[in-house]
């Protein structure tokens, strides 16, 4: 059951008797009340306790109703007890309820919707995605956040020179439409990957350079391709560390829907390097067809077990949807003397293995068409290889080969919002770094399983390669763009020191906030009179009737690039009298704190914390701050 919603707050009152709350040092909040249970259900574990997030569909479909008995998990071929058994539907995301408008300024973690228990990600990878393509991508997910299904979670991310959050989590589907739409960050971005065009023209330059030794000219361009796709891969795989980091803040299962052309997990040697153009001879140089050789897999894997320690599953999308052979694009500028596949040659489509038909053996004459499909079809069947493999590791599902992205974007959230949670005690005897294996079978039918497929027996305090360490959960609620937490509801009214709504309140003299000296000019005073429900807040009885709480309030200002600007935590102890709790039940806790801010865009994380119980409210609050 939720918190219940404050009563209306005539806010003057109540915000001049908390701004005298804050300077002394008993905050003035509520009485014993007993403590609504959690809205998201909370599974709280020891340090050895193994959680896997399965996926069980039929024909694609996902599977409800199943028991905990269904269920065997085993690690490293012997099966365990499961200790740990809970059910997720997509379904239990009903409304919460409809809620007042609030005054001016005024904002509430108060939940709208009782959320679904994963959150998701959409990735919009310009790094690796053709920039022909991301508009169609940014048009289908618009499309898709426009039929948002109610109470849905979602972030917005961008990928090109690094990670950049465009819109932290949600369950508006409005604003995440004008976070892509129109905002800064924008997917549509330059891409390092040349367009097979650039490369066509680049070729016949090459071609018409008659003094120029063609066999140095190929290798100059195979090396240079090889040395942007490693840049490219580092900074994908780093980037993808970062989201996984980020992600194992926030409790349960994390859907991340990657768009993108995705990269390979290895460069194959290059044998179109060793094959002669037409009827030429040989070159003076010739080239070495595995001097591109690179292998990305210990780093991938590295990656994964990132992604699976933070219970992050991984869903590819190609961004490129269904393409066909290089030969058959009428946008490839091959010329009649650059020749074309003969008529044996397919026309269209791709295999998924083996080698092309459309140029003979090696040591066979390949017209640059026919080298261009070649290397098409085996960066392609790479691509997705590793596009297979990270969904398999992380317990997601891979789509390609299909223009349908909106669909897939659909069945990823649908499919990673149904699954069940199981949960099991290892004999693990220490912490050496080793890896189990973890396979999941479940009876009753043929059905598909997504989920982990294995985890590092290391510390999961100690942050490492494998795993992203424990963090505070305080820490994680003030964090750009986390989900906001209702365990303690709230109101909070932010507001200019020099807003007329604010000329009754005694600004603190000094900087305000730890970072505040590190400013830079023009530096603008915000107040923020906070309303805090007290019924989620865990009390203690007073000798004269009153009643006690420990009470942490925090607020950290980021930029839009997620660069922490300043910041303030305070603690309160709250000892009230009869007529104090009748008054703080009534019109809610009042506290009043302070922080200094500079100009431009400005991300207002505020936080709620009862010391005793653990339990954290905590929400974003946009705001633009004026130079003048």
């Amino acid at each position: 059951m939720l918190c219940r919603r404050l009563p209306p707050i005539v806010w003057a009152a109540a915000f001049c008797c908390s701004l005298v709350a804050a300077q002394t040092a008993a905050p003035a909040p509520p009485a014993p009340a007993a403590a609504p249970a959690q809205a998201v259900p909370v599974i709280r574990t020891t340090a050895n306790l193994v959680l896997v997030d399965v996926v069980v569909t039929d024909k694609g479909k996902p599977v409800q109703g199943l028991t905990a008995r269904q269920f065997h998990v085993l690690e490293d071929g012997t099966e365990q007890r499961i200790t740990i058994f809970e059910e997720h539907r997509a379904s239990d995301a009903a409304q919460a309820g409809n809620t007042a408008a609030l005054p001016a300024n005024v904002y509430s973690n108060y939940p709208r919707f009782a959320v679904t228990s994963a959150a998701n990600v959409l990735l919009l990878d310009a790094l690796n995605t053709p920039l022909s393509d991301q508009s169609y991508v940014r048009k289908q997910m618009v499309e898709y956040l426009r039929g948002l299904p109610a109470g849905t979670r979602v972030a917005v991310f961008t990928l090109a020179s690094r990670l950049r959050m465009i819109a932290g989590f949600t369950t508006d589907a409005g604003s995440l439409d004008a976070a892509i739409t129109h905002g800064k960050g924008n997917p549509q971005q330059s891409s390092v990957l040349e367009s097979p065009e650039d490369e066509d023209e680049l070729n016949d330059v090459v071609s018409s350079m008659s003094t120029v030794d063609g066999g140095a000219m190929e290798q100059f361009l195979a090396d240079t391709e090889s040395f942007q796709t490693d840049l490219r891969v580092r900074i994908t795989l780093d980037a993808m560390q970062q989201l996984g980091r980020y992600l194992s803040t926030i409790p349960g299962r994390k859907n991340l829907i990657w768009f993108s052309g995705s990269f390979p997990l290895q460069i194959e040697p290059d044998t179109t390097l060793d094959r002669p153009q037409g009827g030429s001879a040989k070159p003076a140089s010739p080239p070495d067809s595995f001097s591109a050789l690179r292998n990305y897999s210990d780093e991938v894997k590295q990656t994964d077990d990132l992604l699976s320690a933070a219970r992050v599953a991984v869903y590819p999308v190609d961004a490129r949807g269904l393409m066909g052979l290089a030969s058959v694009d009428a946008q490839r500028g091959f010329t009649t003397s650059q020749g074309m596949p003969s008529v044996s040659s397919p026309g269209s489509g791709r295999r998924r293995g083996g080698t092309s038909s459309t140029g003979g053996g090696s040591g066979s004459h390949m017209t640059p068409a026919q080298k261009a499909d070649a290397k098409f079809l085996a960066q392609t069947i790479n691509e997705h290889q590793t596009m297979d493999q990270i969904a398999e590791e992380t317990g997601g599902e891979a789509f390609y080969d299909n223009n349908g992205l909106k669909d897939a974007v659909a069945k990823a959230i649908e499919n990673g919002s149904n699954y069940f949670t199981i949960g099991y005690i290892p004999d693990v005897k220490a912490w050496d770094g080793t890896f189990h294996a973890i396979e999941v079978r479940v009876d009753g039918g043929k059905y598909g399983l997504g989920y982990r497929r294995g985890y590092y027996a290391v510390d999961p305090a100690q942050a490492g390669a494998e795993t992203p360490g424990a963090v505070s959960p305080m820490v994680a609620a003030l964090q750009r763009g986390a989900p906001p937490l209702s365990q303690i509801v709230f109101e909070a009214r932010v507001l200019s020191a020099d807003d007329p709504a604010a000329k009754a309140v005694k600004v603190a003299a000094g900087p305000a906030g730890e970072m505040a000296q590190t400013l830079k000019a023009p530096v603008r005073r915000y107040l923020v009179d906070f309303a805090i429900d007290p019924h989620a807040i865990a009390w203690t009885a007073l000798p004269n009737s009153g009643a006690h709480a420990d009470i942490e309030v925090a607020m950290v200002a980021w930029d839009a690039d997620g660069k922490r600007l300043n910041y303030t935590d305070h603690a309160f102890a709250a000892n009230l009298d009869p007529a104090e709790s009748k008054k703080a039940l009534s019109s809610g806790l009042p506290l009043h704190q302070e922080i200094d801010l500079p100009a431009g865009t400005i991300y207002l994380r505020v936080a709620v914390r009862d010391r005793a119980s653990g339990r954290i409210g905590s929400m974003e609050i946009p705001l633009r701050v004026p130079k003048t």
